[in-house]
């Protein structure tokens, strides 16, 4: 059975009034209140640089914003997360199946303060199926939007190895697509217009290979492990909570 991890959700009054964003700023204020402390946690230095004075050690990719964080590619999260990442990802890229554990994990310690947006990146030149691979799910994304999606994203990482169109049928059939639908949309290739945006954008915006993530525009590439991603967002929670309450 094909995961449903991701089901987008709504929240019902803002992130930063919310019982779990109250805890998280009272660890956060002792985190990064308490320099003694990270020198005895980390003798040699934090994994990642985060200053306590200024923002993260993390590049501002060179382009706007809204060309970063689209609003029609698939996502998942809270729509009013403080905290937005934008993957660009290879579904026959080993490191992108890596990522995808972490990523649910980053989803489920953050339901409410992280928001998800996948666009594609497909590296063509040694992954042969990446190209066809992100039409179909494009295509799944057309029919059935966010909520077929994901469960279509999660069924390509499992089966990374038999990427190939025998694949893509049986995923859309199993999400009780429409096949007649799903299958032209593949054989006409309508969706690879909006995988050359993005992989335009992506290379606007410095991405040279996956995956690569954009968090709040600042840009961070590879595997990365689940405890620098909390210091990544605790950091930015932290920060969005000082610009949103007077």
């Amino acid at each position: 059975m094909l995961s449903t991890d991701f089901i987008p959700n709504q929240p019902t009054k803002p992130w930063f009034k919310r019982a779990w964003f109250i805890s998280l700023v009272v660890l956060v204020f002792i985190w990064f209140g308490s320099p003694l402390l990270l020198k005895l946690l980390y003798p040699n230095g934090l994994p990642l640089k985060v200053e306590t004075s200024t923002e993260l050690d993390l590049p501002v990719a060179q382009i706007p914003l809204n060309r970063i964080q689209t609003p029609d590619d698939p996502w998942f999260g809270s729509p009013v997360a403080p905290v937005v990442i934008v993957e660009f990802g290879d579904f026959q890229c080993p490191f992108c199946r890596q990522a995808v554990p972490i990523i649910k994990e980053v989803l489920r310690k953050y339901p409410e303060a992280v928001k998800i947006i996948y666009r594609d990146f497909p590296v063509s030149s040694i992954h042969a199926e990446a190209i066809t691979a992100a039409e179909a799910a494009n295509c799944a994304f057309k029919q059935g939007g966010n909520e077929i999606f994901w469960p279509y994203h999660d069924g390509l990482f499992a089966r990374q190895d038999n990427l190939g169109r025998e694949l893509y049928l049986s995923l859309a059939q199993s999400l009780g697509l429409d096949m007649e639908v799903f299958t032209r949309c593949l054989n006409q290739h309508l969706t690879l217009a909006e995988i050359q945006d993005d992989v335009s954008d992506g290379l606007t915006a410095g991405v040279t290979g996956t995956p690569a993530w954009f968090i709040n525009g600042r840009k961070i590439e590879g595997v990365i492990p689940i405890d620098i991603w909390q210091k990544i967002i605790d950091y930015i929670i932290l920060n969005e909570f000082k610009s949103a309450v007077p």
